[in-house]
């Protein structure tokens, strides 16, 4: 089991829009920041992902925009697990525990499936 401290993110390429990821060791939360927002609030949105210690690492967790950037999600172990819709705000999945399956949509999930086949691949490829 993994007690580290995780932190890993994506910014939207016109820089208005991030998915990060933070795990303290007790807690993990899937957040969507407005990164225009300069000394205001900048999450926008938070999705729970873990309560409690995990058994991934920091390799094990990307975040990753589809083609459109329009939608974020956030990859464990290479599964999509949390989904942020950058224009509604809309918030999918979460809840992370190990040997299941996230629920998301497949109308949310084969945004990603075109570009990243399900598995954290950077944004150049098959876009």
């Amino acid at each position: 089991m993994a007690n580290d401290e995780i932190f890993e993110s994506a910014v939207r390429s016109i820089g208005d829009l991030a998915g990060v990821y933070e795990h303290d060791g007790e807690t993990g939360y899937f957040y969507l920041y407005d990164t225009r927002n300069e000394g205001a609030q900048k999450v926008i949105g938070a999705i729970p992902v873990l309560s409690g210690t995990s058994d991934f690492q920091q390799k094990d967790v990307a975040v990753r925009w589809d083609c459109t950037e329009s939608k974020v999600g956030l990859y464990i172990y290479g599964k999509l697990w949390a989904v942020f819709d950058g224009a509604t705000g809309a918030k999918y999945g979460g809840h992370y525990r190990p040997h299941t399956s996230p629920e998301i949509p497949a109308n949310i999930t084969s945004a990603f499936e075109e570009v990243h086949g399900l598995r954290p691949t950077p944004l150049s490829e098959g876009c």
